[in-house]
């Protein structure tokens, strides 16, 4: 069955908010936040056209929920980066955790000195010049 995007989207949303709800959080931190911005257009426009208000309550109701998520996501991700919630997660976004830092200050040269840089450089050591006449 092919469903519309938006539809299929929405299920994928109630199916992982329920199996992985911290995840999901994390994740929309990262959000656009599309469905505030319906929300706000909703509003100026209700403010123009006579019974208005039946516009913004069904605008609240579609996005409502979308943008309430977002907002907790928003928090609940800040308070991640600070490493005050959830530093066992790693979030799919930003890729590493909230306390996760390069720990190796060296740069990522061969412990010996070697490399292909010094064998090229070994082998043009090795090799007589000759003139052309």
């Amino acid at each position: 069955m092919n469903l519309p995007r938006p539809v299929a989207d929405l299920i994928c949303l109630g199916r992982d908010i329920v199996s992985h709800p911290r995840m999901v959080l994390l994740n929309r931190g990262h959000h656009r936040w599309t469905s505030a911005g319906f929300i706000a257009a909703a509003a100026a426009v209700s403010t123009v056209i006579p019974g208005g208000h039946h516009l913004f309550a069904a605008a609240v109701l579609v996005a409502g929920p979308s943008w309430v998520l977002d907002v907790i996501g928003a928090l609940a991700h800040g308070l991640w980066q600070s490493g005050r919630l959830w530093s066992d997660l790693e979030c799919q976004c930003c890729g590493d955790g909230p306390d996760d830092e390069d720990d190796d200050t060296e740069p990522d040269e061969p412990a010996d000195g070697g490399g292909f840089a010094a064998d090229v450089e070994t082998w043009l050591k090795g090799i007589t010049p000759t003139r052309n006449a």
